[in-house]
């Protein structure tokens, strides 16, 4: 339920790029979800740009099966941010739970923190997942998670941000609140979180980190080193053109 005791029309959006290897992953946690959830639900599905055969067995294997819930959309590779701004601003939930495609985190862990927050969802607050809040479990590489904690201090020292994990993909947002950071995002590439999370905390919503299962899945795009020298960038190119140019 919501704060007002409606039920939750919820959104879930999941950015693609070359996930060929990984579509049984989603489809299984997609299923796991689906079989679970009572009220109003839309998959909104967005292929970045691949170059493999994912937006062929997204719909052979997830659309086919779930036609009357779940879309699948092309477009030219923009970057991660990219594609969750056309998928948020596609939705039509109320709420909309953004995830990654390799199911790292099942989307039935919405509904661990629905019971922790006894169905109540405040409409101006963000629930975020933290693979570093204290009753997360999660499964990792070493050197990735040495390199996440160096980058979210990073973060912290350049934006004031009190958030131990901005790079979890796994968040809730309030529809209005997601259409409206996202349809002004800036940062299409890794750090597009900060920049969400940024103006956000500008604009006084409440950011609440939750916990959650996560699990290292092979194959991840990130390369550590390149990656993290880029994604400092970008977080210092959002500060400063944040401070410049936005106000709500």
């Amino acid at each position: 339920m919501t704060e007002d005791n409606r039920p939750i029309r919820l959104s879930l959006v999941i950015p693609c790029y070359n996930e060929a290897s990984r579509v049984g992953l989603m489809y299984n946690g997609i299923t796991a979800f689906v079989n679970k959830w009572q009220s109003f639900l839309e998959i909104i599905i967005i292929d970045d740009g691949s170059t493999d055969s994912t937006y062929r067995l997204v719909n052979e294997k997830i659309v086919s099966k779930y036609k009357e819930i779940a879309s699948v959309y092309t477009q030219k590779n923009t970057g991660k941010g990219g594609a969750l701004r056309k998928g948020v601003l596609k939705a039509t939930g109320d709420y909309i739970l953004t995830l990654d495609a390799d199911m790292a985190s099942q989307p039935t862990e919405l509904l661990k923190w629905l019971d922790i927050l006894h169905w109540h969802l405040s409409p101006d607050t963000i629930y975020v997942g933290s693979r570093e809040h204290k009753d997360s479990v999660i499964t990792s590489q070493s050197d990735r998670k040495v390199a996440g904690n160096i980058f979210n201090l990073v973060v912290r020292v350049m934006t004031g941000l009190n958030i131990h994990d901005t790079q979890c993909g796994f968040k809730l947002y309030p529809a209005n609140l997601a259409k409206e950071y996202f349809s002004n995002l800036q940062t299409f590439g890794w750090a597009h979180d900060v920049e969400l999370l940024y103006k956000a905390s500008i604009n006084n919503n409440k950011i609440v980190e939750m916990p959650l299962v996560w699990n290292a899945i092979q194959g991840s795009k990130i390369r550590l080193v390149r990656d993290a020298i880029k994604m400092v960038g970008e977080v210092f190119s959002i500060v400063v053109r944040t401070k410049i140019n936005y106000k709500k």
